[in-house]
């Protein structure tokens, strides 16, 4: 792992980039202290989530029809208990 200054970064990056292939790190300073560390970046590949058909799924339990109003009321009225 090799150091380099803000102010190297600034003028001479072609040489701190050559530096980071080869070595894969570089810690960059400032006045004298460690600030930063310098790497390549390295993309993660994306795992796409199978995304589900609420709107299938919906009409599977409804078997295609839509329900009445006398049974919403029904159904509000039994998930309500003894409220």
């Amino acid at each position: 792992m090799s150091t380099a200054t803000i102010r190297e970064l600034r003028t001479s990056f072609p040489k701190i980039r050559a530096r980071l292939d080869r070595e894969g790190e570089v810690i960059i300073t400032d006045r004298g202290k460690a600030a930063f560390v310098l790497r390549a970046y390295v993309e993660r590949p994306k795992k796409a989530k199978p995304q589900p058909d609420y709107y299938a799924r919906l009409m599977s339990y409804s078997r295609g029809r839509m329900a009445t109003q006398a049974e919403i009321d029904a159904l509000d009225q039994a998930n309500r208990g003894d409220r």
